[in-house]
């Protein structure tokens, strides 16, 4: 290591004479120790140091050495790409819409303004917060104060007279990623509708959802609904759309259904007939008697909560859905990460399988409805001292498969069926939609994007010319630009595009 020299004198080399010049000693610095912080820039200067005496070095032969030295090495020019020109799109807003919509957040998108369609999956608040339910995009955080029907905002409780359950809406969304939301989805991702509508779409949207105090309000919101969700008040499904059986009733309200598990042990689980979906509606609105309306024998699919149930023997799940026929979209349990898992078998394989997922009711008010019901049961089997004993006066009953065929057909008409019936597991087997997840990247059109400004009216497109540099293009082949090759333009073809890096 070179190091420098202690001098109180000029020295000159036989060489080349050099100026006199006087020096202060210098202590001697070694280059491997860490610098003596001191100065402007906070190490050690010296304006000028004696000779430093070089170590001979011993020559480093490099790889390229061996090589034949008479092979011929091309040197192609490298340039950077040329700039080049192309027209796009602008969406401007109108005078009254200066700033474009964004909602105040963490890791977050911007508004989304193409129109989706959904339903009304879930009110988790009397008045205020709810979930809607999109089969292309999963689940959305929505809140009443948000809605407009007809064109008009509503105060929240006539909003929710008019929005039931299972109504179908059309929206504008925003998405949050993040840590924070990894608790709520697989994705760590939550999707909020920033503004829900019925009937036309209401003028001025953009502008109304741009304002600082509404989007304040959007971000209330999704705290309001992240510390429900943290505080673990919603209400788990401990079985899920699992297949049972109508085994009788105990009155003209509670009935009693049978689901045998894994292990062969057959579950009792109770029923009310508020809470019983027969082919996608509910039994009130068939204005006839239940025992008849819904025969022992029928099958079923069940949504049930545990229940420990003093002085009642043998059941332990109530139902919170029970559903005959077709599924509805709504009513359907939210899956969210954590809990205590739920019995799924018809979600066995599409459940994620980074830990315990657990499939819940959003609904604040629910677990006290289902309360009451169990008040009702526990009055009524009082009277045989906690014993399960079935009434079958004027209860219609099938026994086969030909009794179950002609009472569907009240319901559904005369069915034609071709082909073999999927048997098994697999013949039941569903992919998961009720989650937040995160959607599929997709840009907004061309046409659905002046579709949008011709109706907003205070919008418009211009045409800008914007200068890019990319290596993927044809002018810049004769500077070593890039072609994609054909079987990259195929897989395009019938598939998202994917993003070209431009400089």
């Amino acid at each position: 290591m070179a190091r420098g020299r202690k001098s109180n004198s000029s020295r000159s080399t036989p060489q080349k004479a050099k100026p006199v010049v006087e020096e202060e000693d210098i202590e001697e610095v070694d280059l491997d120790d860490e610098p003596q912080k001191n100065g402007k820039n906070g190490f050690t200067t010296v304006d000028e140091v004696g000779e430093v005496e070089m170590e001979d070095m011993e020559e480093i032969e490099l790889s390229s050495d061996e090589e034949d030295e008479d092979e011929d090495v091309c040197l192609l020019v490298m340039k950077r790409p040329p700039v080049t020109t192309k027209s796009v799109d602008i969406l401007e807003l109108g005078d009254d819409e200066d700033d474009a919509p964004m909602i105040e957040g963490g890791e977050k998108a911007a508004v989304n303004i193409k129109e989706r369609e959904g339903s009304v999956k879930e009110y988790i608040e009397t008045e205020g917060l709810g979930v809607l339910f999109s089969s292309e995009y999963g689940l959305v955080l929505f809140h009443l104060d948000n809605v407009w029907i007809d064109g008009k905002q509503l105060p929240p409780g006539r909003t929710r007279e008019k929005l039931e359950v299972g109504g179908d809406v059309k929206f504008y969304d925003q998405s949050f990623e993040g840590e924070e939301y990894k608790e709520l989805s697989h994705d760590a991702v939550i999707h909020q509708a920033v503004a829900v509508w019925v009937g036309d779409r209401p003028d001025h949207l953009l502008k109304k959802v741009s304002e600082a105090d509404y989007k304040s309000k959007l971000e209330e919101h999704r705290k309001s609904f992240m510390l429900y969700l943290r505080g673990e008040v919603f209400l788990r499904a401990a079985l899920v759309r699992v297949k049972g059986e109508i085994s009788g009733y105990l009155n003209d309200k509670i009935g009693i259904c049978e689901y045998e598990d894994e292990d062969g042990k057959k579950n009792k689980v109770f029923f009310h007939t508020e809470d019983v979906k027969l082919f996608k509606k509910d039994m009130a609105e068939y204005k006839k008697a239940a025992k008849q309306l819904l025969p022992v024998g029928v099958q079923c699919s069940i949504d049930a909560r545990r229940v420990h149930i003093s002085g009642v023997k043998e059941i332990e799940y109530q139902a919170v859905n029970l559903i005959v026929g077709p599924w509805p979209s709504s009513p359907h349990p939210t899956l969210l990460p954590g809990g205590q898992k739920s019995v799924a078998p018809s979600y066995k394989d599409s459940m994620p399988t980074d830990g315990p997922y657990t499939f819940y009711y959003l609904e604040l008010a629910l677990e006290a409805k289902l309360q009451r019901k169990v008040n009702q049961l526990k009055e009524v089997m009082g009277k045989s001292k906690g014993v399960v004993k079935y009434d079958w006066k004027d209860t219609a009953t099938v026994s086969d498969k030909r009794d179950q065929s002609e009472w569907r057909e009240q319901f559904t008409g005369k069915r034609k069926f071709n082909g073999q019936r999927p048997t098994g597991d697999g013949a039941h087997q569903k992919e998961i939609f009720h989650s937040f997840r995160a959607a599929q990247e997709e840009g907004l059109e061309e046409e659905e994007l002046k579709s949008e400004v011709k109706r907003e009216g205070k919008h418009k497109v211009t045409k800008k010319q914007v200068e890019e540099r990319t290596w993927y293009s044809q002018e810049a082949w004769e500077h070593g630009g890039l072609r994609i090759k054909d079987e990259v333009k195929d897989e395009e073809a019938g598939g998202p595009k994917k993003r070209v890096k431009k400089e």
